[in-house]
């Protein structure tokens, strides 16, 4: 055991700094589970949110693909003045092996070995001899080479023949044309019905003479017919010919276009016949997106360093590395995810680090009261000579005693409740021992100030002193507020960048903010207890004037909380922000809460009939509903060439649309009296229809006389005068060129004209009951699409990288309300002995319990007030300050941008916990006081 003098410096905790000691590790616990549980949630969400859009992404995308042509590969390969050999099924085994492992590093996670696969494919050739089951249609086919085909495929019927040597041909008669060149081929059921085909059957094929080394024809003989193992693993999605043939549009021309897939051993054959320039070659290796453990921008980097260089091909194959293209359909989705990321860190940053350092000024204020609880027995060990170091880390391991225990269960605890997060490196561990540093270095530095030996000075006038004090406070804080202010000049000029002074946002703000109303607190507590001096009674004046002896005491626990709060009511505007964002995205997604669209936009025909449509208005909880006819037109006039444009026209019953469009947000609203004619000014001339139209829409009709409009299907031709604008309307959300115009226009439609779209707005639409009304009037095929704009809007607030975010504002408003409670108990704690010694020698002149009550919470409610006052100016600087650097769009999938504004609720909801706090934080003193005598205080 080591002695000082006489005396054992063994840590200890006793008497009452025992409970200080508690109270310290306590916090330290508190601060390492927050600063360890908040990066990995964050770090887990956004985990969640890649394997989410991983997961989303066609089993193409999902693959890093090499590819090139043969006549390329070859040029490469082969050696001076020669000619490369032609691949085989091993070299390209050999290759894809190469491929996977350059491909496979950290963090891309491959699928199976047996998912990859290599293919060569020619291009359409025209078919001889059109099949009979294609009607006349003419048809191309392409041939694909794919290896391997075992576990892609299986046979329903004849066989899969390896290559054999073609039977010898007759001799043919001189000058007659060479015998079509032999291939076995297998066919997918669906080329097989529609072709129809069958083992054994042959299809003859012409390739351009420009594909060929040599001009010919090609029988492909069927040797059977496959199915998929798996329809949507790559094999059969990279070329969406190869599973089945398609019937293609080119003007007026239909062509069916399919592949068939060569045997096996057909490989040397195609590449001997087809000019290598027309052998589309690739390498595809599928990522397993399931197992992605990592970062986004980690994938990112690696996935974009794949694409951007050479693979790392070896032996033989390496000059081909050049000749290879890598891409992957990850890259841009990636790409999406990171600047989402990076937005989101960018806002989580802000919370954390204005959290992180409230907590550094928390432990600093508990520290405080560890050293002034052992200050006796600190005095007497500097008194018998244990130097300033002895001192810092005597209190130091006394720290450590509870500290590390506590802040190693916290570590742990963070851990098992966020246990999929992934590896984080230093991330995972260095907050949490920096917090405990802070922790146990603390106590140590406190007692070393306090008891550092003064410098003699001579003696000066007590007014002198008291001056020097001002002076150097003064010169500090101004120092301070200075340092602040550059800073946030400097985060002005680089809005946007994630760098130190967006995240220190708060604390730049909240430094200046609170010296300034601890200044201001000082002199009005001043003043009014002068101003109580003049009154009777004793408490107002003896608690104003003891709480404006507190300034100096005040400004660690002020800080805090004024950090605490602010953070408290940032994340609260930004829940708002974000919430009215994504409900006008949804609006302007969907256009109403309920959409029901006919089959056909085009089409004429009344698919809700008027029954429906009373019906679906009658549907609980409706409150707007409104019809409309859209049909696609093209717009002519003598201003306009007919060729102009082509718009949408959209009729409406004006009064109607115009009150359900005032039910929605985002949309422009619709002064019914301009479609009615009633809203014109001067004459709009013989059978000139009044229109609102759109901006795209105005600038196809023109003049004042009115432009001719003449619908693809069925609409007479109408003469429209533009007689206002809309940026957006419902029935058209996407927007685009629109032209809104009544629907009596069309009476030559029929009476009542017809519909085929009806909006529906209500807060509580009843969707059971709609659908049941649905299937009652428009059974069958005539059942119009209905989409819900709740739907929409459960997209955007399910996403995952949406859901985490929030998660994590949760924790941190947890944190923030502990750190309030905390620093309120930790500031009542700092004047506990002097308090209950006042308290004490009150009680004896006859103050009441009561009235001891009264004279706590007077003493510590205008601290709380001015922290009030600080954290609202904080609140409404910081919006404005970080709007250049926030980005809130991200969540709501939209390029508009989402405001970040000051709400009455995110300033009501943190003051209201603030009060709950304060109170709680009161009674827990007052109910502490009224537990002690009296006498045993005045003797102690």
């Amino acid at each position: 055991m080591r002695k000082l003098n006489g005396t054992s410096v063994l840590p200890r905790i006793t008497g009452m700094g025992a409970a200080a000691g508690i109270a310290l590790a306590l916090l330290a616990g508190g601060c390492v589970l927050a600063v360890t549980a908040g990066p990995r949630q964050a770090q887990a969400t956004a985990q969640r949110a890649l394997r989410q859009t991983m997961n989303g992404l066609d089993t193409v995308d999902q693959s890093i693909v090499a590819s090139s042509n043969a006549a390329t590969i070859n040029d490469d390969l082969s050696p001076a003045g020669g000619q490369a050999p032609n691949l085989t099924a091993a070299n390209l085994s050999d290759i894809t092996t190469q491929l996977r492992g350059y491909f496979g590093a950290a963090p891309v996670t491959l699928a199976p070995r047996s998912a990859d696969w290599a293919g060569i494919t020619t291009g359409q050739s025209a078919v001889l001899g059109t099949p009979p089951s294609l009607k006349g249609i003419p048809a191309k086919i392409a041939i694909a080479y794919r290896y391997p085909l075992a576990g892609h495929m299986r046979l329903v019927a004849g066989t899969m023949a390896p290559a054999s040597p073609p039977p010898p041909s007759p001799i043919a008669p001189a000058n007659a044309p060479p015998p079509p060149i032999e291939l076995q081929v297998v066919v997918t059921e669906q080329m097989a019905r529609v072709f129809a085909l069958r083992p054994g059957s042959q299809v003859l094929i012409a390739p351009d003479p420009g594909m060929l080394n040599q001009p010919a024809e090609i029988r492909l003989d069927v040797t059977g017919i496959v199915e998929p193992t798996d329809p949507g693993a790559s094999f059969w999605n990279a070329d969406p010919l190869l599973a089945g043939p398609v019937e293609t549009y080119e003007g007026e021309t239909e062509t069916w276009e399919g592949d068939v897939i060569a045997d096996l051993g057909e490989l040397n054959t195609i590449q001997g016949l087809f000019d290598g320039n027309d052998l589309a070659t690739q390498w595809v290796i599928p990522v397993d997106t399931t197992r992605l453990h990592g970062l986004p921008q980690a994938l990112y980097d690696r996935v974009d360093q794949l694409t951007n260089q050479l693979a790392a091909l070896t032996g033989p194959w390496a000059p081909m590395a050049k000749a290879l293209t890598v891409s992957s359909g990850l890259l841009q989705p990636l790409a999406t995810l990171v600047q989402e990321s990076n937005a989101v860190n960018v806002l989580l940053l802000m919370v954390y680090v204005g959290l992180a350092v409230a907590g550094i000024v928390m432990l600093l204020l508990a520290a405080r009261i560890v050293v002034a609880r052992r200050d006796v027995e600190l005095a007497m060990l500097r008194a018998r000579g244990a130097s300033l170091w002895q001192l810092f880390w005597f209190t130091a391991r006394g720290a450590a005693v509870t500290c590390v225990p506590v802040a190693a269960l916290a570590w742990v605890a963070a851990v098992l409740l966020v246990p999929d997060a992934p590896p984080a490196g230093a991330a995972a561990w260095w907050p949490g021992i920096a917090t405990v540093a802070a922790a146990l270095a603390g106590p140590g530095l406190v007692a070393a100030w306090q008891h550092r030996l003064r410098r003699r000075r001579q003696p000066r006038p007590r007014h002198s002193k008291y001056a020097g004090r001002w002076a150097n406070r003064l010169v500090f804080e101004g120092a301070a507020c200075a340092a602040a202010i550059g800073a946030i000049t400097v985060f002005r000029l680089q809005a946007g960048a994630t760098d130190l002074f967006v995240s220190a946002a708060p604390v730049l703000i909240a430094v200046p903010a609170v010296i300034v109303v601890l200044r201001l607190y000082q002199v009005l507590l001043r003043g009014l207890a002068r101003a109580a001096a003049r009154r009777r009674g004793l408490i107002g004046f003896l608690g104003l004037a003891r709480a404006a002896q507190q300034t100096l005491t005040l400004a660690l626990p002020a800080m805090t909380l004024v950090l605490a709060l602010t953070v408290a009511a940032f994340t609260g505007m930004l829940r708002d922000a974000v919430a009215g964002g994504e409900t006008l995205v949804s609006w302007q997604e969907t256009g109403a809460d309920v959409v029901l669209t006919a089959p056909g936009l085009s089409s004429t025909q009344s698919v809700l009939s008027p029954s429906a449509v009373r019906s679906l208005a009658a549907v609980p909880g409706v409150r707007h509903a409104a019809t409309a006819l859209t049909i696609p037109v093209n717009t002519s006039s003598d201003l306009i060439p007919t060729s102009s444009g082509e718009v949408t026209v959209i009729a409406v019953d004006p009064a109607s649309y115009a009150a359900l469009v005032a039910s929605t947000q985002g949309f422009s609203p619709v002064n019914s009296a301009l479609l009615t004619g009633s809203g014109l000014t001067g004459s709009a001339g013989q059978g000139v229809i009044p229109v609102l139209a759109s901006p795209q829409a105005a600038a196809f009709l023109g003049g004042t006389a009115g432009t001719t409009i003449a619908a693809q299907e069925g609409l007479p031709a109408l003469r429209v005068r533009v007689a206002g604008e809309l940026q957006s309307t419902p029935a058209m959300p996407g927007g685009g060129a629109f032209l809104v115009l009544p629907l009596s226009a069309l009476a030559g439609l029929g009476n009542p004209a017809p519909v085929n779209l009806m909006l529906l707005t209500g807060p509580s639409i009843d969707m059971t009951r709609l659908h049941a009304v649905v299937r009652a009037t428009l059974p069958g095929k005539a059942a119009p699409a209905i989409i819900t704009r709740s739907q929409a809007l459960r997209a955007l607030t399910t996403a995952p990288l949406q859901r985490g975010t929030f998660v994590l504002f949760g924790l941190a408003l947890g944190f923030a309300a502990a750190l309030a409670l905390a620093v309120l108990l930790l500031e009542l704690a700092l004047g506990t002995a002097e308090r209950e010694l006042t308290m004490a020698r009150l009680a004896t002149m006859g103050l009441s319990e009561g009235q001891r009550g009264r004279l706590t919470a007077l003493e510590v409610l205008p601290a709380v007030a001015a922290a009030a006052v600080a954290m609202v100016a904080c609140g409404l600087i910081l919006p404005g300050l970080v709007a250049p650097a926030v980005d809130l769009s991200v969540f709501t999938g939209s390029r508009a941008a989402v405001p970040l504004r000051p709400d009455l609720a995110s300033f009501l909801v943190p003051l209201g916990g603030l009060l709950l706090i304060t109170v709680v934080a009161l009674v827990c003193e007052v109910r502490l006081v009224r537990g002690r005598s009296v006498a045993a205080t005045m003797r102690a």
